[in-house]
């Protein structure tokens, strides 16, 4: 089983493989016949700004590596590249329906949506939304944690449809949901884990796990974390493989 490692901007394969390394060995040790193909990015990030046009032109460079080393059973990607990944698979699904998804589960750490693709797919994106992001945005430069206001909201925020962090969850189709299994890290310190409960929103609530970690902006390292995470990977590795999954 091949899953495609993705590194967050700023960073390269080889740091990201070593933050990993510690969870990579747990989650081994559950599932065998795992390989990690851990890639560099283009200039060490897949854009430099959150608009459609811009990721969009980086969705060609996944697309090619795709193309290339394909196939991959699954994908694992943190930060910047988790939203790559993510929107890739929302404007395949929308525009491409017939073409089956290029990865059959997804682990996302410290993933989010950015809101002008949603935007670009025609998703009604409320002013609450945009400022729920812009906020935590703030909070995040000035090197603050998790503005009060969203961790007060925040687990109603995960299962609440018809208001996630502003997004109505209900009035999408389902072409604009991302239906393979998937789990979902973030941190409890980190001031942007709003956006990564928008992604988490956007995913199939009955093939998805939530993880949430004491950290921020990161990837986990406590050793009990670890192994509860790896179990979560573990399901969703399971869950991937049933016949009923693969047929949708």
């Amino acid at each position: 089983m091949k899953i495609l490692c993705l590194h967050s901007d700023g960073q390269n394969a080889k740091i990201f493989q070593s933050e990993l390394a510690s969870f990579l060995s747990k989650l081994q040790q559950l599932v065998v016949d795992l390989s990690f193909d851990f890639v560099d990015v283009p200039r060490h990030k897949f854009y430099e700004t959150g608009e459609a046009k811009d990721i969009r032109t980086a969705h060609q460079w996944l697309e090619k590596k795709l193309d290339h080393d394909n196939p991959y059973d699954g994908v694992l990607a943190f930060s910047q590249s988790a939203a790559l990944v993510s929107s890739f698979l929302l404007y395949r699904q929308w525009y491409d329906h017939e073409l089956p998804p290029p990865f059959r589960f997804a682990i996302w750490i410290s993933g989010d949506i950015p809101l002008q693709v949603l935007k670009d797919l025609g998703v009604p994106v409320s002013k609450e939304a945009e400022g729920v992001v812009a906020r935590a945005r703030l909070q995040r430069d000035q090197g603050l944690g998790p503005s009060l206001a969203h961790a007060a909201k925040a687990r109603r925020a995960v299962f609440d449809s018809d208001d996630c962090f502003g997004l109505n969850l209900n009035r999408l189709p389902l072409e604009l949901k991302i239906r393979i299994p998937t789990v979902h890290v973030w941190g409890e310190k980190d001031p942007l884990f709003p956006g990564s409960v928008h992604l988490a929103g956007l995913c199939d609530p009955y093939i998805r796990k939530i993880h949430v970690h004491q950290g921020a902006h990161e990837v986990p390292r406590d050793g009990k974390e670890l192994t509860e995470l790896a179990s979560l990977v573990e399901w969703c590795i399971q869950r991937a493989t049933w016949p009923g999954q693969t047929q949708l």
